[in-house]
């Protein structure tokens, strides 16, 4: 039997992106003209599209979308052949995904590349008691050195497989107190003065990580693992908060050695461990970053089915939500920190100080929206008043008596991409778009006249700092907000919960001048993903989307001027809201995810 007389099925292509264009060609001799069914399945062998077409002499052809879950996607052909017979023909093609934007602007999209790149430059494997760990050299780029290794974790979850193994080689090393290891060195070195792990003065180790676990188990979803880890998570917790060493019972607060907000060594002799000079403080980052884990680890109880254990944590989050916000907020931006011991500053007032974490108390939800814009708006104040290349500081101003690290250098004022990072987020998620897309545009320019490179800091004209001959080109600490701002901020696709089962989706494409744009968001560790294709004109907003989730809420940022008459999903009327944060608005819509949807905005521009 020929082949046409059997019948056949060509895709084109191959290989293929979700909502990309797959052109389906079922060629058989018994084909003229009778109706033809093609039904799709995803890579789940769910159906997720099906039409009818009326065949040509020989042929029928369609063009599809694919949708659905990953993998390999079956076409079926079903008609009745000439001789009343029932006829079915299988054909193929595979779908895979991967973290993508393209849009009309090129610098966004580079932007994206750079730091795909750079996170994959700055991700090793290491042995670690005989079972390799996959980590992130964070500004180190010694080998077998996993220096607070898990911070890139909100980044690196859009573009590699592992999420796991850096938890498990910290908690594995978890002393008996509760208290986790900064630094786990791999079986080939020879560790720090013969100890195979660390603790240095950080205040911010057992609720940073469990940030970053939170947001590694988004992309893999995987219960039964986290359960393991959350009495470990809480041993943690119980340690910095009842260790005398760790929390101030005034003030209900952590509490470190007078570092430089929450960076990893005291000033005056500028050791990272805590001795004879320490003198400590309670300090609003750390607040922020208790206030974080907590309302985390409420989640993830709540997913294990552990509801009253989630109670408790919601507790202690508001808790740290209230008490920092009572000693920390000055009406205009938080403090540097409050001092247990005393410490000569002479003249120098700390107090004015805009000190990094700020930029965290607003993306970690610890600033309410009113606080957000008087702190990114102070940031702009002295952006304008210094003349500084960007508003990355770590403390502005930077202590002026410091001699290892004098004013501007590291820590001590230097410029932090990791800050402008978290500023360039918060800008976004608080109506002050425009200024967002200012940051982000310096941040390339920046990236991209040093071949991608994101170092640990910059001075104050924008130069790249250099601290150590170890010194990493790819600082995964900084780089992993600024991913966050293109993929969740301007791009915005965010995972509401694990495995984008349910999507916040808020394109703010008109910030940048981009009309039409691909994003796809995507989990390799689980194959989850979110695409959407955007495209804008005077009086038509839509988004054709698709995902391997359930539903989304759609918070598209509306051109200024815009007027809306009407939303449809497919060819059905929406009902909808609009919200206005500062001068920007929004429209919100639900829609479920299934198959290829297709979301149309009409409306026109005022004036």
């Amino acid at each position: 039997m020929r082949l046409e007389e059997a019948g056949v099925i060509w895709t084109t292509p191959k290989i293929s992106r979700p909502l990309d264009q797959v052109a389906v060609q079922f060629v058989c001799e018994g084909l003229n003209g009778q109706p033809v069914e093609f039904e799709l399945l995803d890579g789940e062998h769910q159906p997720y599209f099906r039409t009818t077409v009326d065949s040509q002499p020989g042929r029928a052809d369609i063009s599809v979308q694919p949708a659905g879950m990953l993998g390999v996607h079956y076409v079926v052909a079903r008609t009745v052949l000439p001789n009343g017979h029932p006829y079915e023909r299988y054909g193929c093609f595979r779908v895979e995904a991967r973290t993508t934007i393209e849009s009309d602007d090129p610098r966004v999209d580079e932007t994206l590349r750079f730091l795909e790149e750079g996170l994959k430059l700055a991700v090793d494997v290491v042995q670690v008691d005989g079972k390799p760990i996959t980590y992130i050299k964070c500004g180190d780029n010694t080998w077998d050195n996993l220096a607070c290794p898990a911070f890139a974790i909100p980044a690196l979850r859009y573009f590699i497989t592992d999420m796991k193994t850096v938890f498990e080689a910290i908690y594995d090393h978890q002393w008996p107190s509760g208290c986790l290891p900064d630094h786990v060195y791999g079986d080939s070195h020879t560790g720090w003065e013969g100890q195979s792990k660390i603790r240095s003065m950080m205040a911010d180790l057992e609720s940073g990580m469990i940030s970053t676990l939170y947001k590694g188990w988004v992309a893999h979803g995987d219960d039964a693992w986290v359960r393991s880890l959350l009495p470990k998570m809480e041993a943690g917790m119980e340690y910095v908060t009842t260790d005398p060493q760790m929390f101030d019972k005034q003030h209900g607060l952590v509490k470190r050695p007078h570092t430089m907000d929450e960076w990893d060594y005291q000033l005056g002799d500028t050791s990272c461990f805590i001795n004879e000079n320490s003198r400590f403080v309670v300090s609003q980052g750390d607040a922020s970053s208790m206030f974080e884990a907590c309302g985390l680890l409420a989640l993830l109880f709540e997913a294990t089915g552990n509801p009253q254990r989630a109670i408790f944590w919601r507790s202690r989050q508001e808790h740290y939500r209230r008490t920092g916000n009572r000693v920390f907020w000055d009406g205009t931006k938080y403090r540097h920190h409050i001092h247990l011991d005393e410490v000569d500053h002479g003249t120098f007032n700390e107090d004015d100080q805009l000190v990094m974490s700020n930029s965290w108390a607003i993306t970690r939800g610890f600033a309410d929206h009113q606080q957000a814009v008087a702190i990114i708006r102070e940031y702009l104040r002295r952006w304008k008043q210094t003349g500084h290349r960007y508003p990355w500081w770590s403390v502005q101003p930077g202590y002026p008596t410091e001699t290892t690290f004098g004013p501007g250098v590291y820590a001590n004022g230097g410029l932090f991409p990791w800050v402008g990072g978290e500023l360039c987020r918060a800008a976004f998620e608080h109506g002050m778009e425009d200024t967002a897309i200012t940051l982000l545009m310096d941040f390339h320019g920046a990236v991209k006249r040093d071949h991608g490179a994101v170092f640990t800091w910059y001075d104050s004209e924008g130069n790249a700092g250099i601290t150590s001959t170890s010194q990493t080109n790819y600082d995964g600490w900084g780089m992993q907000p600024w991913t966050q701002a293109v993929i969740e901020g301007l791009a915005g696709v965010r995972s509401d919960g694990k495995l984008f089962d349910r999507v916040v989706c808020c394109p703010r494409w008109p910030a940048a001048g981009v009309g039409n744009a691909f994003v796809t968001a995507h989990f390799p560790a689980s194959d989850a993903y979110f695409a959407y294709r955007y495209a804008a004109s005077q009086d038509q907003i839509e988004l054709t989307f698709a995902g391997t989730g359930n539903a989304v809420q759609f918070r598209l940022l509306l051109p200024k001027g815009w007027q809306t008459s009407k939303a449809r999903l497919d060819d059905q009327i929406l009902e909808f809201q609009e919200e206005t944060i500062e001068e920007s608005r929004y429209m919100l819509v639900d829609a479920p995810i299934q198959g290829v949807r297709r979301l149309t905005i009409t409306g026109r521009t005022s004036g």
